[in-house]
């Protein structure tokens, strides 16, 4: 009786470890739709010019949005001597625009400086709720290129 007990008791808490990570999973934010492009739908930016970026944002099942961060970085060639140039806008950064929506489309103008170096750059999305979950879009590989 003791055994048949002990074995229950394990597997309930396994059962119930097993559904409290489906419910973490399902409270995360999620972000959709992703574009970024210049302002004729294409890759290649210019020096000076805009990247327009565009996402929908949801949040978790329980959760409301708080805020979405965008950054833009190239990746230097293995073994260069430069480090990494960022672009991160202030007026970008811990955007509060969709606090407290449960949903919300973005669409946003980042301005690349003259000074930036020629390339490919990655762009990485990334959106946090009021419970401090968070989710980017690093996996996506989202790229733009920046040329004269």
């Amino acid at each position: 009786m003791k055994n048949l007990f002990k074995v229950s008791l394990v597997s309930i808490l396994l059962l119930s470890s097993l559904f409290s990570c489906d419910k973490e999973e399902n409270n995360r934010p999620e972000i959709s739709d992703v574009e970024v492009e210049n302002h004729d739908g294409a890759a290649d930016v210019k020096l000076g010019g805009t990247i327009s970026v565009n996402f929908s944002a949801l949040a978790g099942e329980t959760a409301r949005l708080d805020f979405y961060h965008i950054e833009i970085h190239d990746h230097p060639t293995s073994g260069s001597v430069h480090d990494e140039y960022k672009i991160i806008d202030s007026d970008f950064k811990d955007k509060s625009t969709f606090k407290g929506l449960r949903n919300a489309t973005v669409h946003e103008h980042v301005q690349v400086p003259d000074s930036a170096n020629l390339g490919s750059y990655h762009v990485v999305i990334t959106v946090v709720d009021e419970e401090g979950y968070s989710v980017n879009t690093e996996d996506l590989e989202t790229h733009i290129t920046f040329v004269e």
